[in-house]
């Protein structure tokens, strides 16, 4: 082969870069390709242009690969911090209440009962004589109208599966 590496450079690099969108990154996986390149033994690759565009390739699908293990472990590692310091949602917590006695009464007492004490939708159900779906229907509506009420008075930032992470006061209420 009388092809140098600088004959490969450039369009090596255009190729990377194309795909990364950030050239010291595409520089480094060109390095890599080049490396290599020169681990190789050249009398077994039949078309070193075919080879390094593969190899190019297959270096670009390694970096989002590694990319996207990355972006993985942090929001993994932002969740625990935020399930590690309740204070947050300690705070808020002792809001619940009161907000709960904003609500009309017939969603008031299903989530005192369901939310504060922790009896089951089903005991709750079986308690007050009625229907399951009826009970499980307006704790839900209930939750819904606790969040507007929050929402009215407090802007609550939540993080992945709807995990508290701040608040702040949007009035005098929080």
């Amino acid at each position: 082969m009388d092809y140098t590496v600088a004959h490969y450079y450039q369009p090596l690099f255009g190729f990377i870069n194309k795909r990364i969108n950030n050239p010291l990154d595409a520089e480094d996986l060109l390095q890599d390709v080049f490396l290599k390149l020169s681990q190789s033994d050249l009398d077994t690759i039949d078309n070193l242009k075919s080879w390094l565009y593969t190899i190019a390739k297959n270096a670009i699908i390694d970096y989002y690969r590694k990319k996207k293990i990355a972006i993985l472990a942090l929001e993994q590692q932002l969740l625990e911090e935020t399930y590690k310091d309740p204070s947050t949602v300690y705070e808020l917590s002792q809001f619940v209440q009161p907000f709960i006695a904003y609500l009309p009464e017939d969603y008031a007492q299903l989530l005192k009962l369901h939310e504060i004490e922790g009896v089951s939708q089903k005991e709750i159900a079986r308690k007050l004589g009625m229907n399951y779906v009826t009970v499980r229907s307006r704790i839900q509506r209930g939750r819904a109208k606790l969040k507007q009420l929050f929402a009215e008075c407090c802007q609550v930032e939540q993080g992945g599966r709807g995990a508290i992470i701040c608040y702040n006061s949007t009035s005098n209420c929080c």
